[in-house]
C-alpha cells in the first residue's frame, strides 16, 4: 500500500538471466544498475554482465510513483532478495520461458519469494519472442498457480513490459483498498 509514503516499492525477481535488469531498464525513467562483467566460466556462456547488488528504476504508472528493485539472480546473492524485500508492496517474478529447463529452474526460487510473505505478485514469462517459448498457461501449471496471475513478456518491448507492470500496480491498488495515491 502507498500509505503516507506516496509510492509503491516493487521487486523484480527471478532466476539468473531471466531478464530482470532488461525489464527494469526498459520500463524506467530513472535507472541505476550494479552490473559487472561475469567472471564465472559457466555464467559467461549465458551473458556478459550480471547484477551484483540490485537494479533500481523509477517510473510513474497511472499517476503512481513506482520504485523498482531488481534482485540479483545468482544463488550466492539470494540473501539480497530478503534485504530488498523489506518494505515492498508486491513483486514481479520473471521466468525465462525460452525452454522448459529454465521454467523448472525457476520453481524453487518462486517458492522462496512466496516464503517472504503474502504479497501481491504476478509472474511474467519472459522471452516469448523466442521460437518454441513455453506458453504462460503451461508455466502456471508447472508453478501450481492460477493462470490469471501469469503474463507473457518480452522484456525489451517497452509497451509489453509496461503492460505487465501496470497489471501488478492495479493488483496492488485493488487488493489494498486503503492506498493513498497522493496525486
Amino acid at each position: 500500500m502507498l500509505g503516507h509514503q506516496g509510492y509503491l516499492k516493487i521487486l523484480v525477481s527471478g532466476a539468473y538471466a531471466s531478464g530482470k535488469t532488461t525489464f527494469v531498464k526498459t520500463v524506467s525513467e530513472t535507472i541505476l544498475t550494479t552490473e559487472v562483467p561475469v567472471t564465472s566460466p559457466g555464467e559467461q556462456k549465458v551473458k556478459e554482465y550480471t547484477t551484483v547488488a540490485f537494479d533500481y528504476g523509477k517510473v510513474t504508472v497511472d499517476g503512481v510513483p513506482v520504485y523498482l528493485f531488481g534482485t540479483p539472480g545468482q544463488t550466492r546473492l539470494q540473501f539480497m532478495w530478503r534485504v530488498l524485500s523489506y518494505g515492498m508492496h508486491g513483486y514481479i517474478f520473471l521466468v525465462d520461458g525460452s525452454n522448459m529447463m529454465e521454467v523448472y529452474r525457476a520453481r524453487p526460487l518462486y517458492l522462496y519469494m512466496k516464503s517472504l510473505g503474502n504479497y501481491p505478485h504476478i509472474i511474467a514469462v519472459n522471452k516469448q519472442d523466442v521460437k518454441g517459448a513455453v506458453p504462460p498457461r503451461q508455466v502456471a501449471q508447472i508453478l501450481s498457480v492460477s493462470p490469471e496471475i501469469v503474463y507473457p513478456l518480452v522484456a525489451r518491448d517497452k509497451i509489453v513490459a509496461l503492460g505487465v507492470l501496470k497489471q501488478l500496480v492495479n493488483l496492488i491498488v485493488t487488493t489494498k483498498p486503503n492506498i493513498e495515491t497522493n496525486h
